[in-house]
């Protein structure tokens, strides 16, 4: 029961995006669409902000088990996370604002870090590197592509085609080899 409690939460959440910004939704609008209580509310999630963080990561997750492929490569993973922006760019660009950039990046960078760990993974010299490492290899090439995530949005998300996805691709393969070189246990 839990679960589609939050679920209801998050698809009443939503479809209020759909109308309108996310300055104009409150928690009262929220649980009026859901027929609950504040309290349930805030039983799961602390603001709306923990809201659309935790809705943005179940519709991502969803969307992409719709999606790949069996054998998904980590480049088609991270464009699809793109498109998945661009299909939803209503609710992304009433969502995104100043306050709630960081739940955008945080959820994009977990998800961007973990297709590019496979990529470092799938270098040889990685089993020579730490965990730490790789780690900290993966999340730098996160935080790039997701820089450009960000800046797209913020410019309306034109086209999906506008993002240099296959130029960030070609400097991501052209150098993961050289750092994981440089990180090669002593």
């Amino acid at each position: 029961m839990r679960q589609s409690t939050k679920e209801a939460i998050a698809e009443a959440f939503e479809g209020l995006l759909e109308k309108r910004s996310i300055d104009k939704v409150t928690v009262k609008d929220i649980v009026a669409v859901c027929g609950i209580n504040r309290q349930t509310f805030y039983y799961h999630f602390r603001d709306i902000y923990d809201l659309m963080e935790w809705a943005l990561t179940k519709a991502i997750e969803k969307y992409a088990g719709q999606h790949l492929t069996a054998e998904p490569d980590w480049r088609e993973q991270v464009k699809l996370l793109f498109h998945f922006f661009y299909l939803h760019r209503k609710i992304v660009l009433h969502g995104y604002d100043a306050t709630n950039r960081m739940q955008y990046e945080r959820v994009a960078v977990k998800w961007v870090s973990e297709m590019v760990g496979g990529r470092v993974e799938a270098y040889p010299q990685a089993a020579d590197v730490s965990e730490e490492k790789k780690e900290f290899i993966s999340t730098v090439y996160a935080r790039g592509c997701v820089g450009f995530l960000l800046e797209w949005v913020e410019e309306g998300m034109p086209d999906e085609r506008h993002v240099r996805l296959d130029d960030y691709f070609v400097m991501i393969d052209g150098s993961i080899g050289y750092v994981l070189d440089k990180f090669v246990k002593s």
